[in-house]
C-alpha cells in the first residue's frame, strides 16, 4: 500500500441490550468470541496494515484476549495493538487513534459487533474515502417509519405520524477517514464537550462532506439476544461457503454523488483536495423599492394584498433581495446586481424567490445557514398576517428549519419617504458556516 490503512475496533462497551452477564463482544459464538470473529475478518483484509482494539477496563490482561491476540497475529502477521477504552465509544476511538503510527494516512473504524463485514464493502468505502477524505456505508430503510408517543404502559406506544423514508439511510461500519482529519474532529469534539453517535457525525459538524456508499444487509450489528441466534446460523453458513456478500450500486449523501469509479479497485493516489475547517461568517443585506400603483406587492415570495406594489425590473421583492445580498456578502460573492443585472430582459418580472434559490444553489456548496434575521420597514401594507408564509418560503429555499428564519416588521412612524408610504425597505443579517479547504 502506498498509503497505509489501519483499523480501529472500539470494543469497550458493556452491550447491556444483549442481555448477557459479560460484554457482548466476549460472548462465544461457534467457538470464538464475537470480537475475535470481527477482528479476524478485519485482519484478513489486504488493505488493512494494522489494528487497534479498545477493550473494557481490566480486559487487556484477560486470558481470552491473550489467546485471541496470539491466534490472530499467528494467522495474520500484522501489527495488533490493544488499549483500554473509555467510558463512551467516542472516547474509546479517540484513545485508539493515539496508538496509530505517524506514518499511517488512513483509519477505518469498525464496530466489534459487526462480524459479517465483507472485504468488498471495505474496499468500496476506502475507495470513496480516497476521493472525498471521509466515507461511510449505509442502507435504505424499507420498513415504514413512525413517530410515536408513549402511553402509561411501558411497552405500549401510540402512533403520532408516519415519516417519509425518502433520502434516509441507516448507517453501518466500516467508516474510513483520513487519519489527520478524524484526529482533528475528535480533538475539537472533546474540547467542545460534543458527543456524537458515530465518527462521521464529528466530521460533519465541522462542515466536511461525508460520502456514503451502499452497505450490505448481512453486515448487521449484533445487539439483541435474538441477533446472536442469527449470527450463529450465518457463521455456520459462511464457514460452509454459502454466504454471498451483497454488493450493490453506489449511493451518495450529496449533490453530484460518487461515480462508477468507486466500485472498481484502483491504485491509491494522492488526494487532490479536502475540507479542513468550518468558519463562521456573517453578512448584511439591504434593499429598498418604491411603492407604485398597478404593481403587485411581493415579499418573501408572498403576494400581499395592497393598492400599491413594489416597482422594479423583477418582482422587486425587497426581502428576497436583502437576504440574497446578505448571503453573497458573507461569502464575498458580489451582490445581486452582479448576478442578475438590472435591465437584462431575461430577468424581467422574475420571481425573486427563484433568484434567491439560484444564488443558494452555488453558495450552499461552500456554506450552510446558521440563522437569518430580517427586518421589513413599511408604513403600508399590513404585514403581520403574512410573516409565517414568508418564513416558510425562505426556509424552503435554504432547506433549513423555519426556526432558523426570523422576520420582523416595523413602521417608520410617518417619518421620511417610507413613512409617507412611498416605499418598503428590508434589512437582513445572516450567519453562515463557511467550509474551508486546503
Amino acid at each position: 500500500m502506498i498509503e497505509d490503512l489501519w483499523a480501529v475496533i472500539p470494543a469497550a462497551g458493556l452491550g447491556v441490550r444483549a442481555g448477557s452477564v459479560k460484554p457482548k463482544q466476549f460472548v462465544m459464538i461457534r467457538g470464538k468470541t464475537m470480537l475475535e470473529w470481527t477482528a479476524r475478518k478485519v485482519m484478513s483484509m489486504p488493505e488493512v496494515g494494522g489494528v487497534v482494539i479498545a477493550l473494557p477496563p481490566g480486559y487487556e490482561g484477560h486470558e481470552s484476549v491473550k489467546r485471541m491476540v496470539a491466534s490472530l497475529t499467528q494467522d495474520h502477521p500484522k501489527d495488533l495493538i490493544t488499549v483500554t477504552g473509555g467510558v463512551t465509544r467516542q472516547e474509546s476511538v479517540r484513545l485508539a487513534l493515539g496508538e496509530i503510527p505517524p506514518r499511517v494516512s488512513w483509519v477505518m473504524v469498525h464496530d466489534a459487533s459487526r462480524p459479517f463485514v465483507s472485504e468488498g464493502l471495505t474496499r468500496r468505502v476506502f475507495e470513496a474515502a480516497r476521493e472525498y477524505s471521509a466515507a461511510i456505508c449505509g442502507i435504505y430503510i424499507t420498513d415504514t417509519v413512525k413517530a410515536v408517543v408513549p402511553s402509561r404502559q411501558q411497552s405500549l406506544y401510540f402512533s403520532h405520524s408516519t415519516l417519509s423514508r425518502d433520502g434516509i439511510v441507516t448507517v453501518q461500519t466500516p467508516q474510513v477517514f483520513r487519519l489527520g482529519l478524524l484526529r482533528q474532529c475528535h480533538e475539537i469534539a472533546g474540547r467542545d464537550g460534543f458527543a456524537g453517535t458515530d465518527d462521521s457525525q464529528l466530521v460533519e459538524r465541522l462542515g466536511h462532506k461525508v460520502a456514503i456508499v451502499t452497505g450490505e444487509r448481512t453486515n448487521f450489528k449484533v445487539t439483541f439476544p435474538e441477533d446472536f441466534k442469527l449470527a450463529s446460523v450465518l457463521l455456520e453458513t459462511e464457514g460452509a461457503g454459502n454466504v454471498e456478500s451483497i454488493e450493490t450500486s453506489t449511493l451518495c449523501g450529496f449533490k453530484g454523488g460518487l461515480d462508477s469509479r468507486v466500485d472498481r479497485v484502483k491504485k491509491p493516489r494522492r488526494l487532490r483536495r479536502r475540507y479542513t475547517t468550518a468558519i463562521p461568517v456573517m453578512g448584511f443585506g439591504f434593499d429598498v423599492h418604491p411603492l407604485v400603483p398597478g404593481r403587485r406587492c411581493v415579499l418573501g415570495g408572498v403576494e400581499i394584498p395592497s393598492q400599491k406594489g413594489l416597482s422594479g425590473h423583477s418582482d422587486a421583492d425587497v426581502l428576497c433581495h436583502a437576504v440574497a445580498d446578505a448571503v453573497l456578502g458573507a461569502l464575498s460573492m458580489g451582490d445581486i446586481g452582479k448576478w442578475f443585472p438590472p435591465g437584462d430582459p431575461e430577468f424581467q418580472d422574475a420571481k425573486s424567490l427563484d433568484l434567491l434559490a439560484e444564488i443558494w444553489s452555488a453558495a450552499g456548496r461552500m456554506s450552510e445557514v446558521v440563522h437569518l434575521d430580517c427586518t421589513l420597514v413599511a408604513e403600508i401594507p399590513r404585514l403581520s398576517p403574512h410573516m409565517e408564509c414568508m418564513r416558510h418560503n425562505i426556509s424552503q429555499v435554504f432547506s433549513i428549519s423555519i426556526d432558523k428564519v426570523s422576520i420582523k416588521a416595523t413602521s417608520p412612524e410617518k417619518l421620511g419617504s417610507l413613512g409617507e408610504e412611498q416605499g418598503i425597505a428590508a434589512f437582513c443579517a445572516v450567519t453562515l458556516i463557511k467550509k474551508g479547504r486546503v
